[in-house]
């Protein structure tokens, strides 16, 4: 990792790689905090790609629509609208709901502002932006704890809808799927039609490979830090040394999922399953808490 070798100024932006289930909610709620709304900048992964289906989806180029957003933002009426919306929304909702914080709808002044990018992907996509340095960041988790998350989680906001007559607002078809099956069955689900859910996310996201080698060699080599989920705290307060000079302060956690409150578990053979398929990430996970911990023992945290 880069943590004690790059160079950080002010062309430098936090790029944090958002692996689903993996923390990434509580990184950048906590670090928005230390930015002006204007640097900071979310990116999900477009509706028709995100865990839709389980072949690879074409690009479709949406370049006219961020033109017209473009355009609409000069007029003077477009950025009181924006003004006021922003107001009255509170951060965390905010940027889900802003059709003018498209990335590509930014302007270059808007671009050159920034300085944290939230970067909710199946893909690790770098933004481009002139003579920006990106400090790359990554949470990870355990992948049976992360997939029994998912489904926790997906119960969770299928009642709180279903408690607001929002059903029909289900959309991804594994939340549709956490209502119909029991744990065992949804994983069993998530392999047979979600296959990119259940298997190497962060060595593919990274590296395009389900290869521990190839995506050790990207952290080490371009990431400025990564922890595993468990030293969240420390990672997020590496950043505030890092970067701000700050010393050590408390976070909140946010998009926690609901407690396993009647002991539901996995069965041991989908657990096996699960670490079989899952050994290249479960051996970066191991090499991430080596690096990390050799980076803490060099810091007074």
């Amino acid at each position: 990792m880069l943590y004690d070798k790059v160079y950080v100024d002010y062309n430098s932006i936090i790029l944090h790689v958002h692996i689903p289930k993996s923390g990434g909610t509580t990184v950048r709620e906590n670090l928005v905090k230390l930015f002006k709304d204007y640097q900071v900048l979310r990116i999900n992964e477009p509706n028709m790609n995100h865990y839709l289906s389980n072949q690879i989806d074409s690009f479709i180029d949406n370049k006219d629509k961020y033109q017209i957003k473009r355009w609409l933002k000069k007029f003077a009426i477009t950025k009181k609208i924006i003004h006021i919306k922003n107001s009255i929304k509170n951060f965390y909702n905010r940027d889900e709901n802003s059709i003018f914080r498209d990335f590509y709808a930014l302007s270059t002044k808007e671009k050159q502002d920034l300085r944290f990018i939230s970067l909710l992907q199946e893909r690790m996509t770098i933004p481009n932006i002139l003579g920006k340095n990106y400090l790359k960041t990554l949470i990870i988790r355990d992948p049976v704890s992360r997939i029994q998350s998912y489904y926790f989680q997906s119960k969770k906001k299928n009642k709180i809808k279903h408690d607001n007559n929002r059903s029909h607002h289900i959309t991804k078809p594994y939340m549709v799927a956490a209502d119909k099956y029991n744990i065992n069955d949804f994983i069993k689900y998530l392999y047979d039609e979600r296959p990119f859910i259940v298997s190497n996310p962060n060595c593919v996201c990274l590296s395009g490979t389900n290869d521990f080698l190839n995506t050790k060699k990207i952290i080490d080599t371009e990431f400025f830090l990564a922890a595993p989920i468990e030293q969240l705290d420390k990672f997020l307060n590496l950043i505030l040394i890092k970067l701000f000079h700050k010393k050590e302060m408390k976070f909140q956690k946010y998009n926690v999922g609901t407690n396993n409150d009647e002991k539901i578990v996995i069965s041991e053979k989908l657990i096996e399953k699960i670490k079989f398929t899952n050994k290249a990430d479960i051996d970066l996970k191991a090499h991430i808490e080596l690096e990390f911990n050799n980076i803490l023992n060099d810091q007074t945290i």
